[in-house]
């Protein structure tokens, strides 16, 4: 039990850091960098190795992810843009399905608290871009920490 732990724990430090770097990119520059989004990628190999989840259930979480943002991208005619479309879809192999429900709900409801506070607060337009990058990847992190405990906690409101 102690080694599991040590071990969810260190590639959490490992996730939550290549999280972090791709936010602060994304604040700074406005874009997401394809290079260390397929470092995150490729790191989902962890949680599957380590038996974290299953090959399927992280194939439905990527799918998820990319395919709801690729979705909300195509309706919305570009207001969400790729990086962020392959972002989620590398965060919902590293958390699942469960979890990528989570980090989702989290990562829309922050944005949406962000962007009205900013055109109430500061005055700006609606047609100011905000980066979903940062609030994506808040939502990942908490997700990957604490998701489970809110999904269960969703599962017995059901």
């Amino acid at each position: 039990m102690m080694q599991e732990d040590f071990v969810f724990g260190l590639a959490g430090v490992w996730f939550v850091w290549l999280l972090g770097e791709l936010a602060l990119l994304d604040v700074r520059y406005g874009l997401l960098y394809d290079r260390l989004v397929l470092v995150v990628v490729l790191s989902a190999v962890y949680p599957w190795l380590l038996g974290m989840n299953a090959l399927d259930t992280m194939l439905a979480g990527g799918l998820l992810g990319s395919g709801l943002l690729g979705g909300i991208r195509w309706v919305s005619h570009g207001g969400i843009g790729w990086g962020d479309v392959k972002l989620a879809g590398a965060i919902g192999l590293w958390l699942g399905m469960k979890l990528m429900v989570v980090a989702l709900m989290l990562a829309f409801w922050l944005g949406g608290v962000v962007a009205l506070g900013l055109l109430l607060g500061q005055g700006r337009s609606c047609a100011a871009k905000i980066p979903f990058g940062p609030f994506l990847t808040a939502g990942a992190c908490f997700a990957y920490w604490f998701g489970m405990e809110c999904w269960q906690c969703y599962e017995r409101l059901l």
